[in-house]
């Protein structure tokens, strides 16, 4: 069916929402320079459902009216990351394996500060699509829209959270827009493989608009994780994890569509697909730092039975070296807003840019 394609699409930026090391295809830079010298092709990629090939930008001209229907920005509270290395034995080689685990927990924002960088994204996106020539169809014409969508029970004192890729998220839309998903929406929302009303209405409205619909998920980051990853005691003998500060929109997913013709809850004329932020989009603003909360090293105990053993003739006595951190990005509301809104100023202006590059007549 069409929206498998469209789903596949969708799921390709998936795996950026960790925020663990990944390489940048070619143009792009996780080093924050200017919005200006950001290739749009480079960060942005997309294909159509139901052709699984063509490229969205084939299709980004075809129309002048752009309805932005969702804007769903999940900001990360918690980020975890572990390491394991696989115990093995090979004659005058026994490894009894290694883990190592990392936790860093944002501390000193509150979910008004979220709403309201979440609010100011939303309209510099909208501004943005203005100032790339296409009319945009205002939140005060969508008031049929809102009402048909099944939205998704939140509010700013408690936003609807999801734990996901050893992430913490809360998720907030801006106000008057609900906060909603669809089956889309590859795991983040809490909408099943049968619940199609949230997906149908943006092909109904498209058709009423005369116009391209969106509906970006945003995930904002406030920490760069890494890890040596699952490896074997035969090639790797620790296993290590860090982590730094630093502020992106680690990924970004959206539907796309523009329905000429819709009946019986289908697009039966027009274009559907999805889109992707292909690397992640980093800020250079200084926002916070990182305090270690605790942590555990089984290494020197590890040593002591392992040197015992030894003199027993045993190898590895002392078992797998373990190792836990856990840790506080300690920041405030005005320097992470501040951090997390030049992120998303990058990501939503080069956005913009790439319809820009592909104008409609």
């Amino acid at each position: 069916m069409k929206f498998l394609a469209i789903l596949i699409a969708l799921a390709a930026g998936s795996a950026l929402a960790q925020g663990t090391d990944a390489p940048a295809p070619a143009g792009a830079s996780t080093t924050a320079p200017a919005v200006a010298d950001l290739d749009p092709d480079a960060y942005f990629k997309g294909k159509m459902g139901g052709t699984f090939g063509k490229n969205i930008v084939e299709v980004l001209p075809a129309g002048k009216r752009v309805a932005v229907v969702g804007f769903r920005v999940a900001f990360v509270t918690n980020n975890s990351v572990t390491a394991n290395v696989r115990a093995s034995y090979l004659p005058g080689r026994d490894s009894s394996g290694a883990r190592s685990s990392l936790h860093v927990a944002l501390q000193g924002v509150d979910p008004a500060a979220m709403q309201a960088v979440t609010d100011k994204a939303y309209a510099t996106l909208l501004t943005e699509l203005q100032k790339a020539g296409r009319e945009v169809v205002p939140l005060a014409d969508m008031k049929d829209y809102v009402a048909s969508v099944d939205a998704t029970p939140t509010s700013e004192s408690k936003p609807y959270g999801k734990e996901q890729h050893g992430q913490t998220v809360s998720f907030f839309s801006p106000t008057g827009l609900p906060l909603w998903f669809s089956h889309l929406d590859a795991g983040w929302g809490d909408r099943g493989a049968f619940d199609l009303n949230n997906y149908r209405r943006m092909g109904e409205y498209s058709a009423k608009w005369n116009a391209i619909v969106i509906a970006p998920l945003v995930v904002v980051n406030f920490a760069r994780m890494s890890s040596s990853g699952n490896t074997s005691g035969l090639t790797s003998r620790t296993a290590q994890t860090g982590a730094e500060l630093s502020m992106s929109v680690a990924a970004l997913t959206s539907y796309y569509g523009r329905a000429d013709e819709f009946r019986s809850g289908v697009v039966m004329k027009g274009d559907e697909g999805g889109f992707n932020l292909a690397a992640p989009v980093v800020s250079p603003l200084v926002f916070g730092s990182m305090k270690q909360a605790s942590a555990e090293d089984n290494t020197a105990v590890k040593g002591v039975f392992d040197s015992l053993g030894k003199l027993a003739g045993l190898g590895n006595a002392g078992g797998a070296a373990t190792s836990a951190s856990r840790n506080l990005a300690e920041t405030s509301n005005a320097a992470y807003s501040a951090a997390a809104l030049d992120a998303l100023d990058r990501t939503t202006k080069t956005l913009a840019r790439w319809f820009q590059k592909y104008p409609a007549p």
